[in-house]
Protein backbone atom coordinates (compact mmCIF):
# COMPACT_ATOMS: atom_id res chain seq x y z
CA UNK A 1 0.00 0.00 0.00
CA UNK A 2 1.61 3.10 -1.19
CA UNK A 3 1.52 6.49 1.05
CA UNK A 4 -1.45 7.93 -0.87
CA UNK A 5 -3.39 4.89 -1.02
CA UNK A 6 -3.32 4.12 2.99
CA UNK A 7 -4.16 7.51 3.43
CA UNK A 8 -7.12 7.33 0.92
CA UNK A 9 -7.79 3.90 3.04
CA UNK A 10 -7.89 5.69 6.07
CA UNK A 11 -10.15 8.83 4.70
CA UNK A 12 -12.34 5.71 3.51
CA UNK A 13 -12.45 4.05 7.36
CA UNK A 14 -12.89 7.95 8.77
CA UNK A 15 -16.12 7.92 6.63
CA UNK A 16 -17.45 4.21 7.59
CA UNK A 17 -16.80 4.57 11.31
CA UNK A 18 -18.94 8.53 10.97
CA UNK A 19 -21.59 6.34 9.51
CA UNK A 20 -22.31 3.79 12.76
CA UNK A 21 -21.81 6.66 15.49
CA UNK A 22 -25.55 5.75 15.94
CA UNK A 23 -25.43 1.74 15.86
CA UNK A 24 -25.45 0.26 19.89
CA UNK A 25 -21.76 -1.28 20.47
CA UNK A 26 -24.04 -4.40 21.56
CA UNK A 27 -23.82 -4.73 17.57
CA UNK A 28 -20.28 -4.32 18.03
CA UNK A 29 -19.31 -6.86 20.55
CA UNK A 30 -21.03 -9.36 19.24
CA UNK A 31 -19.26 -8.65 15.45
CA UNK A 32 -16.21 -9.16 17.29
CA UNK A 33 -17.04 -12.18 19.10
CA UNK A 34 -18.12 -13.78 15.80
CA UNK A 35 -14.95 -12.80 13.84
CA UNK A 36 -12.72 -14.02 16.42
CA UNK A 37 -14.26 -16.88 16.63
CA UNK A 38 -13.66 -16.97 12.34
CA UNK A 39 -10.05 -16.24 12.66
CA UNK A 40 -9.22 -18.82 15.08
CA UNK A 41 -10.20 -21.24 12.56
CA UNK A 42 -8.49 -20.16 9.56
CA UNK A 43 -6.63 -22.77 8.25
CA UNK A 44 -4.91 -20.71 5.67
CA UNK A 45 -3.57 -18.26 8.55
CA UNK A 46 -2.93 -21.00 10.73
CA UNK A 47 -0.68 -22.72 7.95
CA UNK A 48 1.41 -19.46 7.28
CA UNK A 49 1.71 -18.26 11.07
CA UNK A 50 4.61 -21.10 11.87
CA UNK A 51 6.90 -19.93 9.08
CA UNK A 52 6.52 -15.53 9.07
CA UNK A 53 5.82 -15.81 13.42
CA UNK A 54 8.67 -18.56 14.00
CA UNK A 55 6.89 -20.54 15.52
CA UNK A 56 6.42 -24.51 15.53
CA UNK A 57 2.65 -25.33 14.18
CA UNK A 58 1.80 -27.17 17.53
CA UNK A 59 2.12 -23.87 18.90
CA UNK A 60 0.36 -21.98 16.15
CA UNK A 61 -2.54 -24.46 17.03
CA UNK A 62 -2.19 -23.91 20.59
CA UNK A 63 -1.88 -20.23 20.61
CA UNK A 64 -4.44 -18.88 18.32
CA UNK A 65 -7.73 -19.77 20.65
CA UNK A 66 -5.76 -18.15 23.36
CA UNK A 67 -5.82 -15.15 21.42
CA UNK A 68 -8.85 -15.36 19.67
CA UNK A 69 -10.42 -16.32 23.23
CA UNK A 70 -9.69 -13.15 24.56
CA UNK A 71 -12.71 -11.24 22.54
CA UNK A 72 -15.51 -12.97 25.07
CA UNK A 73 -18.52 -10.51 25.09
CA UNK A 74 -19.00 -10.32 29.07
CA UNK A 75 -14.81 -8.66 29.28
CA UNK A 76 -16.19 -6.42 26.24
CA UNK A 77 -19.15 -5.27 27.63
CA UNK A 78 -17.29 -4.88 31.00
CA UNK A 79 -15.34 -2.55 29.61
CA UNK A 80 -18.10 -0.45 27.44
CA UNK A 81 -19.75 0.14 30.42
CA UNK A 82 -16.56 0.83 32.72
CA UNK A 83 -15.52 4.09 30.06
CA UNK A 84 -18.74 5.09 28.58
CA UNK A 85 -21.47 4.49 31.40
CA UNK A 86 -24.14 1.99 32.19
CA UNK A 87 -26.25 0.85 29.26
CA UNK A 88 -23.94 2.13 27.05
CA UNK A 89 -24.43 -1.50 25.19
CA UNK A 90 -27.22 -0.19 23.82
CA UNK A 91 -25.86 3.14 22.51
CA UNK A 92 -23.82 4.44 19.92
CA UNK A 93 -20.48 5.09 21.35
CA UNK A 94 -19.94 8.20 22.55
CA UNK A 95 -17.50 11.08 20.77
CA UNK A 96 -13.74 10.43 20.86
CA UNK A 97 -11.14 9.50 18.67
CA UNK A 98 -11.94 9.58 15.51
CA UNK A 99 -8.42 7.77 14.26
CA UNK A 100 -6.70 5.04 16.33
CA UNK A 101 -2.98 3.71 15.38
CA UNK A 102 -1.75 0.64 16.90
CA UNK A 103 2.04 0.03 15.74
CA UNK A 104 2.70 -3.86 16.94
CA UNK A 105 5.32 -5.22 17.69
CA UNK A 106 7.12 -8.31 16.59
CA UNK A 107 7.64 -11.06 19.38
CA UNK A 108 4.44 -12.68 19.41
CA UNK A 109 1.55 -12.99 16.70
CA UNK A 110 -2.11 -12.14 17.10
CA UNK A 111 -1.46 -8.76 18.67
CA UNK A 112 -3.89 -7.47 16.24
CA UNK A 113 -7.28 -8.87 18.06
CA UNK A 114 -7.22 -6.92 20.90
CA UNK A 115 -5.53 -3.86 18.93
CA UNK A 116 -8.51 -3.48 16.06
CA UNK A 117 -11.15 -4.53 19.32
CA UNK A 118 -10.20 -1.85 21.93
CA UNK A 119 -10.12 0.84 18.86
CA UNK A 120 -13.79 -0.30 17.70
CA UNK A 121 -14.68 -0.61 21.10
CA UNK A 122 -13.57 3.33 21.45
CA UNK A 123 -16.06 3.98 18.56
CA UNK A 124 -13.10 5.37 16.70
CA UNK A 125 -11.45 4.15 13.10
CA UNK A 126 -8.60 1.54 13.48
CA UNK A 127 -5.46 1.78 11.75
CA UNK A 128 -3.12 -1.16 12.48
CA UNK A 129 1.10 -1.37 11.32
CA UNK A 130 1.61 -4.88 11.38
CA UNK A 131 4.91 -5.97 13.10
CA UNK A 132 7.20 -7.71 10.92
CA UNK A 133 6.46 -11.68 12.05
CA UNK A 134 2.99 -11.65 11.42
CA UNK A 135 1.84 -9.29 8.73
CA UNK A 136 -1.02 -12.07 8.63
CA UNK A 137 -3.19 -11.96 11.87
CA UNK A 138 -4.51 -8.35 10.93
CA UNK A 139 -5.93 -8.59 7.50
CA UNK A 140 -7.31 -11.92 8.60
CA UNK A 141 -8.88 -10.45 11.39
CA UNK A 142 -10.40 -7.56 9.02
CA UNK A 143 -11.45 -10.85 6.36
CA UNK A 144 -13.26 -12.78 9.32
CA UNK A 145 -14.87 -9.33 10.44
CA UNK A 146 -16.01 -8.55 6.67
CA UNK A 147 -17.71 -11.84 6.96
CA UNK A 148 -19.65 -11.37 10.38
CA UNK A 149 -20.06 -7.63 9.57
CA UNK A 150 -18.91 -5.97 6.48
CA UNK A 151 -20.26 -2.13 7.67
CA UNK A 152 -17.73 -2.75 11.15
CA UNK A 153 -14.91 -4.25 9.09
CA UNK A 154 -15.13 -1.28 6.43
CA UNK A 155 -13.90 1.26 9.46
CA UNK A 156 -10.31 -0.91 10.13
CA UNK A 157 -7.55 -0.69 7.95
CA UNK A 158 -4.59 -3.59 8.34
CA UNK A 159 -1.18 -2.22 7.00
CA UNK A 160 2.37 -3.09 6.94
CA UNK A 161 5.68 -1.42 5.89
CA UNK A 162 9.22 -2.23 7.27
CA UNK A 163 10.43 -0.58 10.13
CA UNK A 164 11.61 3.36 9.02
CA UNK A 165 9.55 3.69 6.23
CA UNK A 166 8.82 7.33 7.19
CA UNK A 167 6.36 7.95 4.17
CA UNK A 168 4.38 5.43 4.95
CA UNK A 169 4.03 5.95 8.55
CA UNK A 170 3.39 9.80 8.58
CA UNK A 171 0.62 9.06 6.19
CA UNK A 172 -0.89 6.64 9.01
CA UNK A 173 0.12 8.96 11.92
CA UNK A 174 -0.52 12.36 10.61
CA UNK A 175 -4.65 11.06 11.10
CA UNK A 176 -4.49 9.74 13.95
CA UNK A 177 -5.95 10.71 17.07
CA UNK A 178 -4.02 8.73 19.32
CA UNK A 179 -1.32 6.45 18.37
CA UNK A 180 -0.61 2.80 20.30
CA UNK A 181 2.82 1.72 20.16
CA UNK A 182 4.42 -1.47 21.99
CA UNK A 183 7.81 -3.01 21.27
CA UNK A 184 11.42 -2.49 22.39
CA UNK A 185 12.02 0.41 23.97
CA UNK A 186 14.59 1.46 20.87
CA UNK A 187 11.30 1.56 18.81
CA UNK A 188 9.14 2.90 20.85
CA UNK A 189 11.41 5.83 21.73
CA UNK A 190 11.77 6.73 18.24
CA UNK A 191 8.56 6.82 17.56
CA UNK A 192 7.69 8.85 20.05
CA UNK A 193 9.60 11.64 19.15
CA UNK A 194 8.11 11.79 15.65
CA UNK A 195 4.67 11.41 17.20
CA UNK A 196 2.52 14.80 17.03
CA UNK A 197 -0.11 13.46 18.98
CA UNK A 198 -1.01 11.72 22.08
CA UNK A 199 1.09 8.35 22.38
CA UNK A 200 0.41 5.47 24.88
CA UNK A 201 3.30 3.53 24.75
CA UNK A 202 3.77 0.06 25.92
CA UNK A 203 7.93 -1.07 25.95
CA UNK A 204 9.79 -4.15 27.32
CA UNK A 205 8.38 -5.71 30.42
CA UNK A 206 8.80 -9.41 32.02
CA UNK A 207 6.39 -11.36 34.46
CA UNK A 208 7.35 -13.34 37.14
CA UNK A 209 5.69 -16.53 39.70
CA UNK A 210 5.16 -17.56 43.17
CA UNK A 211 4.77 -20.44 44.50
CA UNK A 212 3.40 -21.27 48.39
CA UNK A 213 1.34 -23.47 49.95
CA UNK A 214 0.62 -25.80 46.20
CA UNK A 215 0.85 -29.35 45.10
CA UNK A 216 4.34 -28.78 43.78
CA UNK A 217 3.62 -31.68 40.63
CA UNK A 218 0.53 -29.17 39.56
CA UNK A 219 2.33 -26.09 40.24
CA UNK A 220 5.44 -27.01 38.28
CA UNK A 221 3.32 -27.63 34.98
CA UNK A 222 0.86 -25.27 35.24
CA UNK A 223 4.14 -23.21 35.15
CA UNK A 224 5.95 -24.97 32.57
CA UNK A 225 3.08 -24.59 30.08
CA UNK A 226 3.59 -20.55 31.08
CA UNK A 227 6.90 -20.93 29.81
CA UNK A 228 6.34 -22.27 26.76
CA UNK A 229 3.91 -21.00 25.61
CA UNK A 230 4.55 -18.07 22.95
CA UNK A 231 8.45 -19.67 22.96
CA UNK A 232 9.14 -17.01 26.14
CA UNK A 233 8.56 -13.86 23.65
CA UNK A 234 5.83 -12.32 25.39
CA UNK A 235 5.72 -9.78 28.51
CA UNK A 236 3.44 -12.06 30.23
CA UNK A 237 6.09 -15.11 29.95
CA UNK A 238 7.62 -15.49 33.35
CA UNK A 239 11.33 -15.93 33.60
CA UNK A 240 11.56 -16.41 37.20
CA UNK A 241 9.74 -17.88 40.15
CA UNK A 242 9.98 -17.73 44.17
CA UNK A 243 9.22 -20.92 45.96
CA UNK A 244 8.26 -21.26 49.64
CA UNK A 245 9.76 -24.79 51.13
CA UNK A 246 12.04 -26.98 49.02
CA UNK A 247 12.27 -24.59 46.20
CA UNK A 248 15.30 -26.67 45.22
CA UNK A 249 13.38 -29.41 44.61
CA UNK A 250 10.75 -27.43 42.91
CA UNK A 251 13.64 -26.83 40.02
CA UNK A 252 14.12 -30.45 39.45
CA UNK A 253 10.27 -30.47 38.73
CA UNK A 254 9.84 -27.99 36.95
CA UNK A 255 12.63 -29.06 34.83
CA UNK A 256 10.58 -31.69 34.39
CA UNK A 257 7.34 -30.17 33.75
CA UNK A 258 9.18 -28.25 30.88
CA UNK A 259 10.64 -31.29 29.13
CA UNK A 260 6.99 -33.16 29.23
CA UNK A 261 5.47 -29.45 27.32
CA UNK A 262 7.86 -30.11 24.82
CA UNK A 263 6.29 -33.36 23.90
CA UNK A 264 3.23 -31.51 22.99
CA UNK A 265 4.62 -28.03 22.02
CA UNK A 266 8.41 -28.89 20.48
CA UNK A 267 10.31 -25.70 20.70
CA UNK A 268 11.90 -24.49 17.54
CA UNK A 269 15.65 -24.70 17.56
CA UNK A 270 17.51 -21.43 18.87
CA UNK A 271 20.37 -19.34 16.60
CA UNK A 272 23.85 -19.41 17.50
CA UNK A 273 23.23 -16.17 20.24
CA UNK A 274 20.40 -17.99 21.37
CA UNK A 275 22.48 -21.02 22.51
CA UNK A 276 25.08 -18.67 23.27
CA UNK A 277 23.04 -16.84 25.67
CA UNK A 278 21.88 -19.77 27.21
CA UNK A 279 24.89 -21.70 27.99
CA UNK A 280 26.29 -18.48 29.46
CA UNK A 281 23.54 -18.76 31.94
CA UNK A 282 24.36 -22.56 32.68
CA UNK A 283 28.07 -21.77 33.34
CA UNK A 284 27.11 -19.25 35.28
CA UNK A 285 25.08 -21.44 37.76
CA UNK A 286 27.65 -23.79 37.24
CA UNK A 287 30.17 -22.00 39.24
CA UNK A 288 28.00 -20.28 41.63
CA UNK A 289 28.24 -21.62 44.91
CA UNK A 290 24.28 -23.01 45.63
CA UNK A 291 23.14 -22.44 42.66
CA UNK A 292 22.09 -25.17 40.33
CA UNK A 293 21.06 -26.22 36.45
CA UNK A 294 19.01 -28.21 34.69
CA UNK A 295 18.84 -28.44 31.00
CA UNK A 296 16.75 -30.54 28.63
CA UNK A 297 15.36 -30.84 25.65
CA UNK A 298 12.31 -28.73 26.90
CA UNK A 299 14.78 -25.82 28.30
CA UNK A 300 16.82 -24.88 31.20
CA UNK A 301 16.03 -24.22 34.77
CA UNK A 302 18.62 -22.52 37.12
CA UNK A 303 17.83 -22.59 41.13
CA UNK A 304 19.31 -19.48 42.28
CA UNK A 305 19.49 -18.68 46.16
CA UNK A 306 19.91 -15.14 45.41
CA UNK A 307 16.71 -13.50 45.36
CA UNK A 308 17.28 -10.61 43.01
CA UNK A 309 15.28 -10.79 39.72
CA UNK A 310 17.45 -11.00 36.82
CA UNK A 311 16.03 -11.89 32.88
CA UNK A 312 16.85 -14.81 31.50
CA UNK A 313 17.91 -15.10 27.47
CA UNK A 314 13.99 -16.51 27.03
CA UNK A 315 14.30 -19.91 24.89
CA UNK A 316 12.13 -21.44 27.47
CA UNK A 317 14.41 -20.76 30.08
CA UNK A 318 13.68 -19.78 33.85
CA UNK A 319 15.20 -19.05 37.73
CA UNK A 320 14.00 -20.45 40.70
CA UNK A 321 14.57 -18.78 43.73
CA UNK A 322 13.68 -19.50 47.66
CA UNK A 323 10.72 -17.48 48.99
CA UNK A 324 10.87 -16.89 52.47
CA UNK A 325 7.60 -15.62 53.08
CA UNK A 326 4.57 -14.41 50.30
CA UNK A 327 4.70 -11.23 52.00
CA UNK A 328 8.33 -10.54 51.33
CA UNK A 329 7.67 -11.40 47.03
CA UNK A 330 6.69 -7.40 46.47
CA UNK A 331 9.73 -6.36 47.36
CA UNK A 332 11.72 -8.81 45.07
CA UNK A 333 10.36 -7.10 42.21
CA UNK A 334 12.28 -3.87 40.04
CA UNK A 335 9.69 -1.23 40.14
CA UNK A 336 8.26 -0.23 36.78
CA UNK A 337 9.51 -3.61 35.35
CA UNK A 338 6.72 -6.48 36.10
CA UNK A 339 3.72 -7.17 34.12
CA UNK A 340 2.21 -10.12 35.31
CA UNK A 341 2.79 -11.95 38.45
CA UNK A 342 1.03 -15.85 38.57
CA UNK A 343 0.23 -17.79 41.68
CA UNK A 344 -0.04 -21.31 43.04
CA UNK A 345 -0.72 -21.46 46.70
CA UNK A 346 -0.28 -17.82 47.50
CA UNK A 347 -3.29 -14.82 48.70
CA UNK A 348 -3.55 -12.51 46.20
CA UNK A 349 -5.44 -10.15 48.36
CA UNK A 350 -2.86 -8.83 50.83
CA UNK A 351 -0.46 -8.62 48.24
CA UNK A 352 -2.74 -6.62 45.77
CA UNK A 353 -1.45 -3.02 47.31
CA UNK A 354 2.15 -3.45 47.44
CA UNK A 355 2.43 -5.36 43.88
CA UNK A 356 0.69 -2.11 42.49
CA UNK A 357 3.29 -0.14 44.08
CA UNK A 358 5.80 -1.88 42.37
CA UNK A 359 4.05 -1.56 38.54
CA UNK A 360 2.63 -4.85 38.39
CA UNK A 361 -0.63 -5.26 36.25
CA UNK A 362 -1.80 -8.14 36.50
CA UNK A 363 -1.97 -11.17 38.93
CA UNK A 364 -3.19 -14.58 38.02
CA UNK A 365 -3.47 -18.28 38.81
CA UNK A 366 -0.50 -20.43 37.10
CA UNK A 367 -1.15 -21.60 33.99
CA UNK A 368 -3.56 -18.87 33.12
CA UNK A 369 -0.51 -16.31 32.56
CA UNK A 370 -0.73 -15.96 28.43
CA UNK A 371 -4.59 -16.11 28.90
CA UNK A 372 -5.06 -12.63 29.53
CA UNK A 373 -8.43 -11.08 29.41
CA UNK A 374 -9.21 -8.17 27.24
CA UNK A 375 -9.81 -6.12 30.48
CA UNK A 376 -6.19 -6.38 31.20
CA UNK A 377 -4.45 -2.63 31.93
CA UNK A 378 -1.22 -3.16 30.27
CA UNK A 379 1.01 -1.07 31.73
CA UNK A 380 -1.62 -0.76 34.68
CA UNK A 381 -3.64 1.53 31.96
CA UNK A 382 -7.08 1.42 31.09
CA UNK A 383 -7.19 -0.16 28.19
CA UNK A 384 -10.58 1.30 27.12
CA UNK A 385 -9.99 4.53 28.92
CA UNK A 386 -6.12 5.25 27.62
CA UNK A 387 -7.93 5.14 23.86
CA UNK A 388 -10.36 7.74 24.93
CA UNK A 389 -7.36 9.36 26.75
CA UNK A 390 -8.72 9.53 30.43
CA UNK A 391 -6.25 9.06 33.43
CA UNK A 392 -6.69 7.68 36.61
CA UNK A 393 -4.52 5.80 38.99
CA UNK A 394 -2.37 2.67 38.68
CA UNK A 395 -4.69 -0.26 37.81
CA UNK A 396 -3.69 -3.95 39.00
CA UNK A 397 -6.15 -6.35 37.86
CA UNK A 398 -6.45 -9.88 40.09
CA UNK A 399 -8.23 -12.69 38.35
CA UNK A 400 -10.54 -15.02 40.44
Amino acid sequence: MTPAALDAAIARAVEARARLRDRPLERTVAALVAAAARWRDDGVLAARLPEEARLAPAMVAAVMPLAAGALEPDAMGVLVEREHGPGALRRGAPDGPAVVAHVLASNVPALALPAIALGCLAGAAVVVKSGRHDTASAPAFVRALAAADPDLADTVVAAYWPGGDRPREEAALRRADVVVASGGADAVAALAARSRTRLVAHGPRWSVAAVGDADPEAAAAALARDVALYEQRGCLSPHAVWVAGDARGFAARLARALDAVAAELPPIGADVAGRAARRVLLDEAEWTPGAAAWSGPGGAVVYDPEPAFRPTCALRTIRVHPLPAPAALPALLPPGAIECVGLAGVDAAPLAPALRARGVARVCALGRMQMPRLTWPCGQAAPLGALLGRSGPPLLEVEP
